[in-house]
């Protein structure tokens, strides 16, 4: 593996709960997708925003995450879940360029673009290797991806100096607010993008209490050079959808729901 490491954010747990928890517009295809699989395993597991409604919905969630801080943060949540809901999930601090469970499974997941995190071919190989050796004859490996319309609609790739607020939101307990600011710089001859991402909390007055600036890495995909990715490892590509309604896959899509079976 690459000493390449993954972006820093996942060891702030707190900063990833509050921009993505409120993020639901996956939930119900991953539900629909694990629907006949009683064992499923989610790479990039995190603070279970996933893996949660899931065992809600009855599948046992084998999750890894490289991060113990992330699992860490999942597992706080856990007493406050039913007896029958932490039963499902099963959580393992693990890398996912190189792991092993000893077990296998009919459905594999990697989702909200976390495969994206892996900055180059060796580490992007290294995983796609063990996630096959995880994978059950005839089982399913989903990735979804980022596309080229989403890039852009972000400004991923403008390369611009100016720093952008991304995200605000006040705190009704406290009064307090946080903001975020990114800053973007994209490699072309890499595809990897870079973001400064300010975190600055206000106290109810207005004043600066905290900022943080944490390095986000990332590396853009065209799904062609993905396709030739799966092929190396002996995975093919059996659907392709669109968006997280399995509406169909175009150009102004802005994710990739990749649907893999082993060669």
């Amino acid at each position: 593996m690459s000493k390449d490491m993954f972006p820093q954010v996942p060891e702030r747990p707190i900063l990833y709960d509050w921009l993505y928890h409120k993020t639901t517009k996956d939930i119900e295809m991953y539900c629909q997708l694990t629907e006949g699989h009683s064992e499923i395993l989610e790479c990039a597991v995190g603070t279970g925003r996933l893996a949660i409604p899931l065992a809600e919905k009855g599948r046992v969630v084998h999750g890894i995450d490289y991060s113990t801080a992330m699992l860490q943060k999942f597992e706080e949540k856990l007493p406050g879940l039913p007896q029958e809901v932490r039963d499902c999930i099963h959580l393992y601090q693990a890398d996912m360029r190189d792991f092993d469970l000893n077990k296998k499974f009919t459905f594999v997941f990697v989702p909200f673009g976390s495969f994206v995190y892996l900055l180059s071919i060796e580490d992007q190989k290294s995983c796609l290797n063990s996630l096959r050796r995880h994978l059950a004859d005839g089982g399913t490996l989903v990735i979804d991806l980022p596309t080229w319309e989403e890039a852009r609609d972000e400004k991923w790739l403008d390369n611009d100096v100016s720093v952008m607020k991304v995200k605000q939101t006040i705190n009704p307990t406290t009064g307090n607010t946080t903001e975020m600011w990114s800053t973007f710089r994209f490699d072309s001859s890499t595809q990897i993008m870079e973001q400064d991402r300010h975190y600055k909390i206000y106290d109810h007055e207005g004043i600066l209490e905290k900022e943080q600036v944490v390095l986000w890495k990332s590396r853009f995909f065209l799904l062609g050079e993905f396709q030739l990715l799966l092929e190396t490892c002996g995975l093919k590509i059996a659907e392709i959808y669109g968006d997280f309604n399995f509406g169909p896959y175009h150009h102004k899509s802005e994710v990739a729901v990749v649907v893999i079976k082993a060669i």
